[in-house]
């Protein structure tokens, strides 16, 4: 790995990043609810970084990247997204910017170790009706947005064979469940809560080509607020796989693929009736050309599954399979780098016929944009 300066650590990174995370919500862009948007890196690439040991945000993807790195570094992510939704009863406003994410990670050269904190927005519901629907339970009201807060050890058992763990604190921004009662009046339900799971990862690394895995157990978030008392969420566990080829020192090609056991999740307990959702794939395709020292530019293809049918359907998050394409590129210097990443997002076509209610059958589609910009900072 190239030998960096030294240069200090400016704290007003750290504080600006966790600050921001903490203040500002994103708008839903997710398949269900689950969010693979983690950093501008990954999303360049098509989030096909679950093998890749280059990038600080990599650790998201497999924290076992960590080992293979060295030095220290920092970087944090501003994001837009905004889009358009075609579906009875509900509505779409533009996106705001927020902030994505914020990275850290250390390793001393030589050692076998490294460390990490990982500090992302994983999941996400917002949705608004402003339909005047007659059945009981119909939503009004739905925000979901969790920080998770991923603290991250790696350790290199030989030279080319890493594994790592951490926990995952979640902890809820924004929570709203709103819904109408049996007299057709309005049940707002708001509050906050928090959940306990964690992630462990393997890497094999060659000089040109490594391959990974990652498994990140579900959580249960427990919910208390107005009309809430200890209701249960259930996060959905998730499993990821990727493959790297690095033929030279001008580009590598990434692929991966995701499985989320959305049959674990059921709703709001004590409010939804069951959602016996299915479990879900998604296919990861990028590559990074790498143009000079200073410049890269990434390009992706993503697809995920949507985990609803016209008998499960919930109008609270996203319906439908999702292809996206991805576009990014970095500046990188030293000791400050520059990143952005844009992808387009299209929900094919829906037709809902059969709903628990009835309201919202029809013709449900979505499509969107995403931007992230993200400015990172080694100091060795």
């Amino acid at each position: 790995m190239p030998q960096r300066a030294n240069h200090p650590v400016p704290g007003w990174i750290l504080a600006l990043a966790i600050a921001g995370l903490l203040g500002w919500s994103p708008q839903s862009s997710a398949v269900g609810f689950q969010r693979f948007d983690l950093s501008s890196a990954g999303l360049g690439v098509g989030n096909a970084l679950a093998a890749d040991a280059e990038h600080l945000s990599s650790m998201a993807y497999n924290p076992s990247a960590l080992a293979f790195r060295e030095g220290l570094d920092f970087e944090g992510t501003l994001g837009r997204r905004w889009g358009g939704l075609d579906a009875p009863g509900a509505s779409s406003s533009p996106g705001s910017f927020f902030v994505n994410d914020f990275y850290a990670a250390y390793r001393g050269r030589a050692r076998s170790w490294g460390l990490g904190l990982a500090v992302n927005r994983p999941f996400r519901m917002d949705s608004d009706f402003d339909q005047e629907f007659s059945t009981a339970g119909a939503p009004t009201r739905t925000e979901l947005d969790l920080v998770n807060i991923n603290p991250l050890a790696a350790y290199k058992l030989r030279p080319g064979l890493a594994i790592s763990a951490g926990p995952n604190y979640y902890r809820t921004l924004d929570f709203e469940y709103s819904s109408l009662d049996n007299s057709g009046g309005e049940i707002r339900r708001t509050g906050g809560g928090d959940a306990l799971g964690g992630t462990a990862g393997i890497m094999f690394w060659r000089e040109g080509w490594s391959v990974a895995a990652t498994y990140t157990t579900g959580a249960d978030l427990e919910v208390d607020g107005k009309n809430l008392s200890n209701n249960d969420l259930r996060l959905p566990a998730r499993a990821r796989i990727g493959w790297k080829w690095h033929p030279n020192l001008w580009w590598s090609v990434h692929a991966g693929a995701i499985y989320t056991r959305w049959s674990q999740y059921d709703g709001l307990g004590g409010v939804d009736p069951g959602k016996d959702w299915k479990d879900t794939y998604g296919a990861r395709l990028g590559a990074i050309a790498r143009l000079s020292d200073l410049v890269k530019l990434r390009f992706g293809y993503s697809f995920d599954q949507g985990p609803k049918d016209s008998r499960t359907f919930d109008p609270r998050s996203d319906t439908g399979d999702r292809h996206s394409i991805h576009l990014g590129g970095t500046w990188d210097t030293d000791p400050l780098r520059l990143s952005f990443a844009y992808a387009f997002s299209v929900t094919g076509s829906k037709d809902v016929n059969g709903a628990r209610i009835s309201e919202f059958d029809g013709e449900h589609e979505t499509s969107g944009h995403r931007l992230l910009m993200t400015i990172g900072y080694s100091p060795w």
